[in-house]
Parts: C-alpha cells; structure tokens; sequence
C-alpha cells in the first residue's frame, strides 16, 4: 500500500501557529497542506497518510481527534470545490451558450435585414456582447475552471485517505481513521 509519509514534531505542526483552538476546530496550516500537496504529486495513487512524531510526543486520544477533525477538514474542502467547480462550469456553459446565441442573432439580422438605424445600432450591440461572452465563457472554461478542478482532486484524494500516527523510531501504524 502506498502512502504520503510527514515527520512532524509535534500536533501543532498540522495546525497554523495563529489558532489556539481545540484541535476539532483549528484552523489546519497552509505549509502543512503545501507539503500535501507536493508529496501527492510524487505519489498521486497514494491511499494512506502516515504522520510519524517522536514517541514522547504521542497520545492516542490526541490524535484520534485529529485524524477524525483532518478527514472532516478534507471532506468538507472537497464538497466545496467540487461544489465551486459544478457552479464555474455552469456559468463558463452559459456564458459559452448565450454567446454563440448572440452572434447567430447578430448574424442573421446581417444577412435577412435592410439596412435602418435601429438594425446597425442593434449590430452594434450584439456583436461585441457576443464576442464578450464567447471570450468570457472560454476564459471560465479553460483557466478558472482548471484551477478549480485541481484543487478539488486535491482534496477528494486527502479525503480518500486512511489517516495514520507512527513513532518515529518504530515505524508502525497504531492509529487509523
């Protein structure tokens, strides 16, 4: 089985230094997810996350919190990201839809009208307003919708995982989430 092995020195070090909080609600640290985030590229079919600590560090009520309170954290950032990316992809959709609509209006009154003022001052606005959310729902698609998208098969494998404590010196698991 394969797995993302962090040495920490203490609990602290999965938590940002600016939360003093219970370690259910704590706030987890941006270099921690970082660190996370490069060994899940050296290991992306990773199925556990071994935490090792010194020996005299541990306690097994300690860190059954924090498994559980980091499988909360995890689950929770993936239903949000993928909840952000289903909303991005919609709109990039519609954007994309209502763009094209415009541009086949726009050229239809092109091709089937004579010319009045009222036709070019219409010309005038739906052609850049088409353009507009052609563009803009391309951008959607193919940058935010990306970023999104990374972040949520981020979390969704953190999410996956079996959280496990180790004594540095041992190197057996004694704690799963």
């Amino acid at each position: 089985m394969t797995g993302i092995n962090l040495w920490l020195d203490a609990y602290e070090d999965i938590y940002s230094d600016f939360d003093s909080r219970h370690y259910l609600t704590r706030r987890i640290s941006e270099d921690f997810l970082a660190e996370l985030l490069i060994e899940l590229k050296n290991s992306p079919d990773a199925r556990n996350m071994i935490l090792s600590l010194p020996a005299q560090q541990r306690d097994e009520a300690t860190e059954k919190v924090i498994a559980s309170s980091l499988h909360k954290f995890f689950t929770g950032r993936f239903k949000l990201h993928a909840q952000l990316c289903r909303k991005k992809l919609s709109k990039g959709l519609s954007f994309l839809i209502f763009g094209v609509i415009l541009m086949l209006l726009n050229s239809w009154i092109i091709y089937r009208s004579n010319v009045t003022y009222l036709l070019i001052c219409l010309r005038v606005l739906l052609e850049p307003a088409s353009w507009f959310l052609l563009w803009a729902g391309l951008d959607f698609l193919f940058y935010n919708y990306a970023g999104l998208k990374k972040n949520k098969n981020f979390y969704q494998a953190l999410s996956k995982m079996h959280i496990n404590f180790q004594s540095s010196e041992e190197g057996i698991s004694t704690n799963k989430c």
